[in-house]
């Protein structure tokens, strides 16, 4: 079911639902000296879950952040190499509203609604929760420097992809050591 199914994740997440951004770095790391960095290879298992179209705009995405803080890309052996791992996990959730006023409304029977039993209404809601890990490595030292992940709702239409990478990557990156530069 997850080959595919969400042409991808990405991410995939809904643009406009609540997006969870966390990150953390190696405070020791002086994140200037590096001048160069590349791509790493994708996983195999996520070659099941993303298009090829969505592992471009994916990548697209990086190097246009990455290039942004005067970083520059190397197809291969550049100073940073950058990983990304997407996970997919089917979730539910359940919302229950109970009128208090019974089947007959707040004025029927006494001020307070006792016009009968309350109703309580039970919802379920299935969604893909999506998960995109951004690891930034010394490639020297083959040490992890930082770490971005994004969690959120997987939004499954297709034509909202290119413009939901783009967002999401960037949420991501906002939150490197280094900002973009003013040109």
């Amino acid at each position: 079911m997850k080959k595919f199914v969400f042409p991808v994740l990405l991410l995939l997440l809904y643009s406009c639902s609540t997006i969870t951004v966390t990150a953390d770095y190696d405070k020791d790391v002086d994140f200037s000296t590096y001048k160069t960095f590349s791509l790493m290879s994708w996983r195999e298992d996520n070659n099941k879950l993303l298009t090829p179209f969505d592992k471009k705009r994916i990548e697209e995405a990086v190097k246009n952040e990455m290039t942004a803080r005067n970083y520059t890309y190397q197809e291969t052996g550049g100073e940073l190499a950058i990983s990304v791992f997407i996970i997919l996990e089917d979730r539910t959730s359940y919302n229950s509203y109970t009128d208090y006023y019974g089947r007959y409304g707040y004025y029927y029977g006494t001020p307070w609604g006792w016009g009968g039993p309350a109703r309580t209404t039970v919802s379920r809601y299935d969604y893909t929760q999506g998960t995109i890990i951004f690891n930034v490595f010394d490639a020297k030292e083959k040490k992890l420097v930082w770490q971005g992940t994004a969690i959120g709702e997987v939004d499954s239409k297709p034509a909202n992809n290119e413009k939901n990478i783009k967002q999401v990557v960037n949420k991501v990156f906002i939150k490197y050591p280094i900002n973009k530069s003013v040109k």
